[in-house]
C-alpha cells in the first residue's frame, strides 16, 4: 500500500466518522470531478474547442460540487446560480487578461524539466493558460456560494418575522464574514504553493524586477486574483438573487 491509497483510505474514514452520509457524499463527489477534470483535459487534448469544453465541465463540476453538500433545494438553486455567473464574469476576464499577460506556457526556469520533449502540442499555451486559470477559481467559488447561500437559507428559517430588506442586510453581514475567510483560505494556500518558487527565486538571485517579470510569478498571482475576485464576487450575486427571489414570492 502507498502513501496516496492509505491517505485515500484515512480521508474517507474520517469524512464517514465526522460528516457521515454528507461525507460520504463529498467524498464520492471529489472523486466524480476527478474523473470530470481528467475527462476535460483529454478532450480539449483531441482538439475539442476548449471553452466549451472548459464552460460544460466547469458547469458540471460546480454542480456535483454544490449538490454533494446536502443544502436544501433552495439554496442549492441559488448557490448553482450564483456559481454559474461568477464563472462565466470570470471566464469573460481572464481570456482578455491571459491574452495580454501573456503568462501562458513554459518559463526559463522550466528549461532543465523540458529537454528532450516535444512541445509540438496542438492547442496554444494561452489557451492552456485559461483553461487553468478557471479550473483553479471553481473549487473557491463554489465553497464561497454553498457557505453564504446556506447562511441565508438558515436565518430565513429562523428569522421568519424580519422583513425581506432587514434579512437581506443581516445575509449580507453574514456574507461578509464568510467571504474575509474564504479569501484567507485563498490566499494561503497560494502562499503555500508560492513558498518554494520564492526559494528558486531567492537561490537563484533574482532581483525584485526580474521576480515581477518571469512568467511563474505572473501565473501565480493571476491565479490568486482570479480565485480572490471569484469569492468577492459571490456575495452581491447572492444577496440580489436571494431578494429577487424571495421577493417575487411574496407578491
Amino acid at each position: 500500500m502507498n502513501v496516496t491509497l492509505a491517505l485515500a483510505i484515512i480521508l474517507f474514514v474520517l469524512m464517514i466518522l465526522i460528516g457521515g452520509s454528507r461525507g460520504l457524499g463529498a467524498f464520492v463527489s471529489l472523486w466524480i470531478n476527478f474523473l470530470v477534470l481528467a475527462t476535460v483535459i483529454t478532450l480539449i487534448s483531441f482538439s475539442f474547442n476548449p471553452f466549451w469544453v472548459l464552460l460544460i465541465g466547469g458547469g458540471v463540476i460546480l454542480t456535483i460540487t454544490v449538490i454533494s453538500t446536502g443544502i436544501d433545494e433552495d439554496a442549492t438553486s441559488l448557490a448553482l446560480a450564483v456559481s454559474f455567473i461568477v464563472m462565466i464574469i470570470l471566464l469573460a476576464l481572464i481570456v482578455p487578461i491571459e491574452h495580454l499577460a501573456l503568462s501562458g506556457g513554459f518559463s526559463v526556469e522550466n528549461s532543465e524539466e523540458l529537454e528532450g520533449l516535444s512541445l509540438g502540442i496542438s492547442v496554444p499555451f494561452t489557451t492552456l493558460g485559461i483553461c487553468a486559470a478557471l479550473l483553479a477559481t471553481l473549487g473557491a467559488i463554489a465553497e464561497a456560494a454553498v457557505a453564504i447561500a446556506a447562511g441565508l437559507s438558515e436565518l430565513k428559517a429562523d428569522q421568519a418575522t424580519f422583513d425581506l430588506p432587514t434579512l437581506a442586510k443581516a445575509g449580507q453581514n453574514l456574507g461578509h464574514e464568510i467571504v474575509g475567510t474564504a479569501v484567507n483560505t485563498v490566499l494561503f494556500g497560494y502562499l503555500a504553493d508560492f513558498l518554494s518558487l520564492s526559494l528558486l527565486f531567492t537561490r537563484l538571485n533574482y532581483s525584485l524586477s526580474e521576480i515581477i517579470n518571469t512568467k511563474l510569478f505572473t501565473a501565480s498571482m493571476l491565479s490568486l486574483l482570479y480565485s480572490v475576485l471569484g469569492v468577492v464576487l459571490v456575495l452581491p450575486f447572492t444577496i440580489l438573487i436571494f431578494y429577487y427571489q424571495n421577493r417575487k414570492r411574496a407578491q
